[in-house]
């Protein structure tokens, strides 16, 4: 049954309607990505409207630190998942048993050590991003009760970009629904009836995390997955970690390097600014990921549809499905950002309700949510590369956007421009990392036309 499963799986992504294809995909991954930027949202939405400016400044500052966390996952998650979908276009079954085994194996190693050394330094952590007084200690109690989940979440994490990469996304969104709808359900309970403050939203948070891991394992673990796992042989597959490193560590390194655009934007935030300033960008952030929702659905459908069709060197349709989601995708992308470009008051006081909102304020909101419908070739370029097993490029174009682009733009212009040099210097970095991956895919693509002329 498992392999009848996998076949047909395979056979649909290879051969059958792409039009279909992408919607069966997309469909149930746009549903929960909207879920589960809702779930940041809604941290942010209780903080802001029971807890205050303060506590959504705090959580502004802890949640980019958890992002490392949120790398660790993918670098498991991602690095498995790019050789699993691989090895189902190529058919390689003894490969495809190595995987499940050696993700929990590595997931719960870097886990123990993400909490440890999260939870012992949290509020220097959070000092370090600058915050201080009640803004430092409101982010350290969010930050360090949310560590706590590490273990859960990483493996939770990890295990659902297996299930995405055998073609399941829907099922794969599913169990990350349930993860969101747990965590809304008591962000209410916790913060509103048992009065646990900014630690009750962390909490909420961590109980989902270990409701996500439990479904995800058991998935596996009952053995309906169309990959064979048995539960008696989890081991570590050394042969394995030099592809799923080489992978994974972009999808590492792309969270190592938020943490350090973060820590220069709320620098400069803080050092020209005010509180205000920074729970202001927090809840700019938090609204811009709305508008990221379908972006994230259709890059979640386009993971195993490049693997497998990469795996199976079918590079025409490979190319076709590159192309056909990105139309879509920014077609739905203007469809959440023109109503923010419009009336952007209206969604930064659903989080900031007791502020009042400058010129300034609102310019600045429009300029870094400007490039938003053109945004979806980065993403798009990082799981292409991905997907194919050149996770160095990945990097490469990270490091390029970090330490070239956003870091000088953001430094200098805020230098001369104070706060709203930080939103010049986050446009003019989307606009180069923008022409950078738009050109590095096409000439990946015109790599493939060549192999595919010789092949013939």
């Amino acid at each position: 049954m498992t392999s009848q499963n996998q076949s047909q799986v395979r056979n649909e992504i290879l051969q059958g309607n792409l039009f279909k294809l992408m919607f069966k995909l997309s469909a149930p991954g746009i549903l929960v990505t909207l879920l589960i930027n809702m779930n940041a949202f809604i941290d942010a939405l209780f903080a802001g409207q029971f807890l205050g400016e303060t506590a959504i400044a705090g959580i502004s500052l802890a949640l980019p630190l958890t992002a490392i966390m949120n790398g660790f996952a993918y670098l498991v998650g991602t690095g498995s998942a790019s050789i699993l979908s691989r090895a189902i276009g190529a058919g390689d079954i003894k490969t495809q048993s190595k995987i499940f085994g050696n993700l929990i194996i590595v997931g719960i190693f870097i886990s123990s050590f993400i909490t440890v050394i999260g939870y012992s330094y949290s509020e220097e952590l959070i000092k370090l991003m600058g915050g201080d007084g009640k803004v430092a200690f409101a982010g350290s109690e969010y930050f360090k009760t949310y560590i706590l989940g590490s273990v859960f979440y990483i493996l939770a994490v990890a295990s659902n970009q297996l299930i995405k990469s055998e073609g399941k996304v829907r099922l794969a969104m599913s169990f990350a629904g349930i993860y969101v709808i747990v965590n809304i359900i008591l962000n209410p309970i916790f913060v509103i009836v048992f009065h646990w403050g900014i630690q009750g939203i962390a909490f909420a948070t961590v109980t989902a995390m270990i409701v996500f891991c439990i479904i995800n394992l058991t998935y596996f673990l009952s053995g309906k997955s169309s990959i064979p796992v048995n539960p008696k042989k989890l081991v570590l597959a050394i042969n394995l970690l030099p592809g799923i490193l080489s992978v994974g560590i972009s999808a590492l390194l792309g969270s190592i390097m938020d943490l350090v655009q973060s820590f220069i934007v709320f620098k400069s935030l803080s050092y020209y600014g005010t509180n205000h300033d920074i729970a202001f960008y927090g809840a700019t952030l938090r609204l811009t990921s709305l508008a990221f929702i379908p972006l994230d659905g259709f890059v979640s459908a386009l993971q195993p549809v490049i693997g497998i069709n990469y795996g199976a060197g079918n590079y025409d349709r490979l190319k076709k499905s590159y192309f056909t989601f990105i139309i879509w995708v920014t077609a739905l992308a203007v469809l959440f950002w023109l109503p923010m470009q419009l009336s952007p008051t209206t969604f930064l006081s659903w989080l900031l309700p007791n502020s009042t909102f400058t010129n300034n304020d609102l310019l600045n909101f429009r300029i870094l949510t400007l490039l938003i419908p053109t945004m979806a070739f980065i993403p798009f370029g990082s799981v292409f590369f991905q997907s194919i097993g050149k996770g160095k490029t990945v990097s490469i174009i990270i490091i390029l956007n970090s330490v070239i682009f956003f870091i000088p733009s953001i430094v200098i212009l805020s230098k001369y421009l104070g706060v709203s040099g930080v939103y010049y210097g986050m446009a003019l970095t989307n606009i180069l990392l923008l022409i950078t991956a738009i050109l590095l895919t096409f000439m990946e693509f015109q790599k493939m036309n060549m192999k595919y002329v010789k092949g013939r």
